[in-house]
C-alpha cells in the first residue's frame, strides 16, 4: 500500500466520509480509524498491525509497564469500521470528543500518507500547511 495525495470532501450529515477512489482500491472491506494528534489516520487491518508492531522493534512485553500501557492506549483508541457498498467510512463510529477536539466537522481534506490517510479539518489544515509548498521548494532547491 502506498498512498499519495490529498483531496478536499465533505462529510454527509452521518459524517460518512467516501474514500477517494484511488485510496478505496487499497483497502478491503474494513478500515482502522485512530485519531491521533491533529487528524484521524485510517489504515488497513493489517496495516495498523504493521504500525502498532513498530513501536515494539524487539517485540511487545506485557510485563513492560509502558509497553503494556502503550499498546492498550493505541487499541483502545482504534475502532474498525466497515467500508460500505458506496466506499463510505462512518467517522461517526469514532467517540465524539475525539472528533470534536480534532475540530472534525462537515468540510475535510484527506491526504495519503504512505501506509495510511489522514482526515483532517479543512480549516486547521490550511491554517498549518498554508507554507508547505514554498518551504518544499526551499528545502529541495536552495
Amino acid at each position: 500500500m502506498y498512498l499519495t495525495g490529498e483531496k478536499q470532501q465533505r462529510l454527509d450529515a452521518k459524517l460518512r466520509l467516501t474514500l477517494p477512489a484511488d485510496f478505496r482500491h487499497q483497502f478491503g472491506e474494513r478500515v482502522c480509524l485512530v485519531p491521533l494528534k491533529d487528524a484521524v489516520w485510517g489504515f488497513t487491518p493489517e496495516g495498523h498491525q504493521a504500525w502498532t508492531a513498530s513501536y515494539f522493534p524487539n517485540g511487545f512485553n506485557p510485563r513492560d509497564r509502558e509497553q503494556d500501557t502503550l499498546q492498550r492506549t493505541l487499541m483502545r483508541r482504534t475502532v474498525t469500521v466497515e467500508i460500505d457498498s458506496a466506499g463510505r467510512v462512518a467517522l461517526s463510529k469514532l467517540p465524539k470528543d475525539k472528533l470534536e477536539r480534532l475540530g472534525i466537522s462537515r468540510d475535510v481534506e484527506v491526504l495519503g500518507n504512505r501506509d495510511h490517510f489522514e482526515v483532517w479539518d479543512l480549516d486547521h489544515f490550511n491554517e498549518l500547511n498554508t507554507e508547505d509548498d514554498d518551504e518544499l521548494d526551499n528545502l529541495m532547491f536552495d
